[in-house]
């Protein structure tokens, strides 16, 4: 499982810019991804969230929303 953020370029260059792992398990065809525990490295934002196979083929992505939390 992996998020990539969607791009922000501006004059030349993306600083948002971020690829994060995501730490999952696999429970009876559920799977249950793991937030990170620093909300540093995923601000909220939009970002595509990818599951990739063993053979590192990547799914097609979903858009999901982080939220910050208050």
């Amino acid at each position: 499982m992996s998020l990539i953020r969607l791009p922000s370029v501006t004059h030349a260059f993306d600083h948002n810019q971020r690829y994060v792992s995501l730490a999952f398990s696999q429970d009876a065809g559920e799977l249950r991804i793991t937030a990170p525990p620093n909300s540093n490295l995923v601000p909220p934002g939009h970002y595509m969230l990818f599951i990739v196979d063993n053979r590192g083929v990547p799914s097609v992505a979903r858009i999901i929303q982080i939220i910050a939390q208050s």
